[in-house]
């Protein structure tokens, strides 16, 4: 059985470390991307099941990369949640604007990562 394939994008490189080792700790499969730009050419270029985006970053912010990965054949579907420092009222509305489908706000706990993760996964399912 394929592993689901799972797309990070941030230009921190402690973020990408960390999320990924979460994710391939619990089984999934892992490709990052290191900005925006560079995230929308790798889900063109690999299909994923779901995608992890950081919304500030140099070259293309996440928002922008949102907006093109969701008119990319055959992502409409694929969650994309927004993981962002940026936690006030109205970016949430934002991200979810540009067709994030969820939100998590960094700091991230192990936990209640993985949770939300499973949950989005379970949506497509």
């Amino acid at each position: 059985m394929e592993r689901t394939k799972i797309l990070v994008v941030d230009d921190n490189e402690r973020n990408r470390y960390l999320v990924s080792f979460i994710l391939e700790k619990n089984g999934f499969e892992v490709v990052t991307a290191n900005d925006g730009l560079e995230g929308v050419e790798t889900a063109r270029e690999q299909r994923v099941n779901l995608i992890i985006m950081d919304i500030k970053m140099p070259k293309m912010d996440g928002y922008e990369a949102t907006i093109r990965i969701k008119k990319l054949e055959g992502y409409q579907s694929v969650p994309i949640i927004a993981l962002t420092s940026y936690a006030m009222a109205g970016d949430k509305k934002k991200a979810v604007a540009a067709g994030c489908d969820g939100y998590i706000a960094k700091p991230i706990n192990p936990e209640t990562f993985m949770d939300e993760i499973r949950r989005f996964l379970e949506v497509i399912k």
